[in-house]
């Protein structure tokens, strides 16, 4: 009998190769194939994470491959270097790195199964070689074992497969088994599956991972009915408290025959799945609305005939194939993402996790909202390409403000996920509105703008008191910093724009918060405890004073001032040359590894995205020829046509859109400005229909491959003098035409052509910096009190004493506390330091080093007086060791009786930090002839994810002594065990102060 086998129950992976190519030198017409100009593999290799599947313009959809369970080159849950298949889910993140998705997984066989223990390897399959083929709105594969041929396409709302079974196949089968696997990748919470006619499937699945609470829901149609025939049902873990209720379920495996005419190498099924965030009577109405009937071909054409509109707006006339495949990929990859979230009844899932009707005025819900990458170049580009779509994405955020409290940071299916830093809703709303786009409520955006900006939360009241984050008090500090300051930036010229001046001024003064970490003596943006710098600062060290980045890749994230911070700096030329010592730089870096920071030019990354809009800044210090060199570079080198073909991830299309908008030869430096800074077009000629009607053409011929710098511009066949252009210039249209050469010429050369970037006129005054250390011996230690601003008068205390005003340096002589703040008519934040004086009996000794990020004030951190109590490990306080054990020797100054020793240890296993295995306690009147008094173990457990902090004790009464030695052994030999996701790295040991207790002075020095 021949039948069709569905199993719910099952798993996901998948492999790759290229799409197919074609040639073409023309300036496309209105009818090319734009579509098979996409190669979806560019960015399935390397560190791209992006997926080949089928997806739609922003669609909801993205039916793909899954190879991967797990690891963070499978958070797009595929690799091109992978030769299995698990089966082909309807959800993928485009390029992000974090993992999530690969919801309602299908995996077709024939024949019997792999013999393992788990489901997803019984049923999981291999590539053919060489069979995966994709472009926009299409992928195929063919699987070895089961001799079936897959396509994929898509609606918006709807997956649809076409399984077909080579004439050829190994296996002899009148059976094909359909797995629908609700498990796939993600903690199930709650899920259902069952028949709602003979040929349709529907069900759902709610989950946690990064998104915690995910809801999908689904409708699945047979191009021929089926009858249900038994059901077989295994014990999956799926409990989970939920609202007091303790769920249960058994996932079942439902199986139905059909009847299936043969497997000649023509027959076929056709499966066609819609989705839903909402409810599965949404996913039936998205099914009966998109995908009526079970003719897979038509819904292909229709795929492409929708990619092709959205690509042909931008037409290239490329020098190559390559080079056409980039730019088109580059294109799809930035129009995949934010995806539809709307059911076609206009339902939608909001922040708050319940069902909403659609607005009024018809917009559309979207997710997968990636701002910190996409405020930066995608956003801007869907503000040129896509302004009713834009006008929808700023009504989302103001809705989602209204529903959950927040604007999106990072927004993951209806969740705030609390990943990566800032407000960045914030510039997209204002590089909207700025460039023209209005038809929502401003004042409701603003409130929301305000309530995110001022919100008691990651730092944001130490920046709002202080203008600045000290590092104590928030991870990530000098990021934060930047990325708060030019989001306020935003707020205040927003506010300015709707005639609210008064929260304008107050949000323009915040918005210079980047010169309170700005050190004039060394040129960088730097982390400060207290009110001090933080000793032993490196601008090669990756740390987390800074966001996936160190001190050069943030040092020039001051988009919003550029001529400020230049000022700072010492002019343009000083700014050009800092500029020069980064890309010059050896690329070499310190600290913790950051599998982020890649695709380097000396210390800039072009992989991650602080660095995206620095090749553009030579051109504000009269140094066009240099962002035209490097632009060249980064295009040339960190792009190409191959899987591997990005220099980092993806994240939702940013690291595309920069390619796009620097190929066409401008860069929206500034997000929420109006102006665009020239480049160096890549193309000949490229063609932009604007939505409005506009129809823009730069004409850039290159007499040769190395002539790539701009030596003239004409705009309609008059000269254009400025080195950038404004979007409303874009808008209106015309030709603009570029003479290239092989050498630098003179345009933009002249200041009055620079590009400018200047903070609005404000009174304001830098936070003073008391410069000391946090702890010293000796009887006394001279301070000094500085601010940015020479003009400023300063005032300072010591303890509790009034304020004074700052002239000359002065001295304290114990361990307190001293503050400052500095007045030019306005007056900044107080800023304080703690300053130990350390016991001058006491000195230390540390063998093997400690690491110079996590410091916690230098080689005396440990006897300052400084407890590390929170469970934080960035924010200063602890010592870090990475690699060895911790060993330190305190010589007393004289022999003691030593009563007690205690020392304080941190673990946090999601950071790689485990308690110490073990602290042995040695003692001795000589550092050569010491003797092990005691060892200790940890009472952390060390399975456990919580972070935590133990003090140690070691009880000595009567024991003579001058030196103790503490011996922190690494947690199993320092190497990390199986089960974590660091399986094999080294592991981390922390301490922090080592308090010791004596009694009777026996001898001193």
């Amino acid at each position: 009998m021949n039948k069709l086998t569905i199993l719910g129950f099952a798993a996901a992976l998948v492999l790759t190769a290229c799409g197919p190519q074609t040639e073409s030198v023309e300036l496309p017409t209105e009818a090319s194939p734009y579509a098979t100009w996409v190669d979806p593999f560019i960015g399935t290799g390397g560190h791209g994470h992006t997926y080949p599947g089928a997806t739609t313009p922003f669609g909801m959809v993205q039916l793909s491959p899954d190879t991967r369970l797990e690891g963070w080159d499978g958070c797009g849950g595929y690799h091109i270097s992978d030769d299995q298949v698990y089966g082909f889910s309807h959800t993928h993140l485009q390029g992000t790195g974090v993992s999530d998705y690969g919801d309602i997984l299908l995996m077709p066989t024939v024949g019997p199964l792999d013999t393992a223990d788990r489901w997803n390897e019984r049923y999981r399959d291999r590539f053919v070689p060489g069979s995966q083929q994709a472009h926009a709105g299409f992928y195929s594969c063919e699987l070895e074992r089961s001799g079936l041929k897959v396509e994929l396409t898509a609606t918006t709302r709807v997956g649809v497969h076409r399984y077909t079974r080579s004439a050829n196949a190994a296996v002899e089968s009148d059976t094909l088994n359909l797995y629908f696997d609700l498990g796939h990748r993600d903690e199930l919470i709650h899920y259902s599956i069952y028949m709602k006619d003979d040929s349709t499937l529907v069900g759902h699945r709610l989950s946690d991972n990064w998104a915690e609470q995910q809801h999908v829901y689904f409708a699945a149609r047979f191009s021929a009915p089926f009858d249900f025939l038994e059901q077989r049902s295994e014990l999956r873990t799926v409990s989970r408290e939920a609202d007091g209720d303790l769920q249960q379920e058994l996932e079942f495996v439902p199986v139905f025959p059909l009847a299936f005419p043969g497997f000649s190498g023509l027959d076929t099924l056709v499966v066609r799945v819609a989705i839903s965030q909402v409810d599965i009577n949404g996913a039936l109405a998205n099914l009966n609305a998109e995908a009526v009937h079970s003719r897979f071909d038509d819904y292909l054409s229709e795929a492409e005939l929708a990619w092709n509109e959205a690509l042909k707006p931008v037409r290239v006339q490329a020098e190559d194939e390559a080079e056409r495949t980039i730019f088109y990929t580059a294109l799809y990859h930035s129009l995949t993402v934010p995806h539809t979230a709307s059911d076609v009844d206009g339902r939608y899932r909001g922040t708050d996790l319940l069902a909403h009707y659609g607005r009024p005025d018809g917009s559309l819900r979207y997710t997968v909202y990636s701002l910190w990458d996409t405020f930066r170049a995608t956003h801007p580009l869907l503000t040129l390409l896509e302004p009713n779509r834009t006008r929808d994405f700023v009504r989302n955020f103001i809705d989602m403000h209204r529903e959950g409290g927040q604007l999106p940071v990072w927004e993951l299916s209806a969740n705030y996920t609390g990943c990566m830093i800032g407000y960045h809703s914030v510039p997209v709303i204002a590089d909207a509105w700025a460039k023209g786009i209005d038809g929502f409520d401003t004042e409701a955006a603003l409130e929301a703008m305000l309530a995110t900006a001022e919100a008691d939360e990651l730092g944001k009241r130490a920046y709002a008191q202080l203008g600045f984050i000290p590092l104590e008090n928030e991870s990530e500090s000098v990021s934060k910093t930047l990325e708060y300051g030019f989001d306020d930036a935003c707020i205040a010229s927003f506010a300015r724009a709707i005639g609210r001046d008064s929260i304008a001024e107050v949000f323009e003064r915040r918005s210079l918060a980047y010169r309170n970490v700005y050190r004039r003596s060394t040129g960088f943006v730097q982390p400060r405890i207290g009110g001090s710098w933080r000793a032993g600062f490196d601008p090669t060290e990756v740390s987390f004073e800074y966001t996936e980045a160190n001190g050069w890749q943030y040092n020039f994230f001051v988009p919003h001032d550029i001529g400020g911070h230049m000022d700072l700096m010492g002019g343009a030329a000083a700014y050009a040359a800092k500029l020069d010592e980064m890309f010059g730089a050896s690329s070499a870096m310190a600290g913790r590894r950051q599998s982020d920071i890649t695709g380097l030019i000396g210390q800039y990354a072009h992989g991650n995205e602080p660095s995206h809009h620095m090749a553009y800044l030579h051109n504000y210090a009269g140094r066009p020829d240099r962002s035209q060199a490097l632009v060249e570079q980064i295009c040339d080198e960190l792009y190409t046509a191959a899987p591997d073909g990005l220099s980092g991830n993806e994240d939702c299309g940013q690291m595309s859109s920069w390619y796009v908008w620097s190929a066409l030869g401008l860069y929206p430096v500034t997000p929420g400005d109006t102006i665009y800074a020239f480049g160096t077009p890549r193309f000949q000629k490229a063609q932009l229909a604007l939505p409005g009607g506009a129809e823009v053409i730069f004409n850039a011929p290159r007499p040769s491959p190395g002539a790539f710098y701009i030596q003239s511009v004409q705009h309609d066949g008059q000269p254009w003098l400025d080195n950038w252009i404004s979007h409303r210039a874009l808008l209106e249209g015309g030709t603009w035409t570029f003479e290239m050469g092989d050498q630098p010429g003179k345009f933009g050369v002249d200041a009055s052509a620079w590009p400018v970037s200047r903070a609005a006129t404000v009174d304001f005054c830098p936070a003073p910096v008391i410069e000391a250390p946090r702890s010293y011996r000796g009887d006394s230690l001279q301070l000094t009190i500085a601010c940015l601003d020479p003009a400023a008068k300063l005032f300072y205390r010591v303890g509790e004493a009034p304020f004074q005003p700052y002239t000359i340096p002065f001295s304290i002589h114990s361990t307190q506390v001293v503050e400052a703040y500095g007045d030019n008519g306005t007056r900044s934040g107080t800023v304080r330091s703690r300053i130990a004086r350390i016991d001058p009996r006491l000195s230390i000794e540390i063998p093997f080093p400690y690491a110079n990020q996590y410091s916690a004030g230098g080689d005396h951190a440990l006897i300052d007086g400084f407890r590390g109590a929170n469970t934080d490990y960035r924010t200063g306080d602890w010592q870090g060791y990475h690699g060895h054990d911790a060993e330190v020797m305190v010589d007393l100054g004289g022999n003691y009786e030593v009563l007690s020793v205690q020392i304080g240890v941190l673990q946090d296993v999601k950071s790689w930090i485990w308690a110490p295995e073990s602290i042995e306690l040695w003692t001795g009147l000589q550092p050569g002839d010491l003797t092990l008094r005691e060892t200790q173990t940890s009472n952390l457990d060390d399975l456990s994810e919580e972070p935590s902090v133990e003090r140690l004790t070691f009880a000595l009464p009567g024991t003579e002594a001058r030196y103790v030695r503490l011996v922190a052994r690494q947690h199993d030999g320092g190497v990390i065990p199986d089960w974590h996701i660091g399986a094999g790295d080294t592991c981390w040991v922390f301490l922090d102060e080592i308090e010791i207790h004596t009694e009777k002075i026996y001898t001193e020095n």
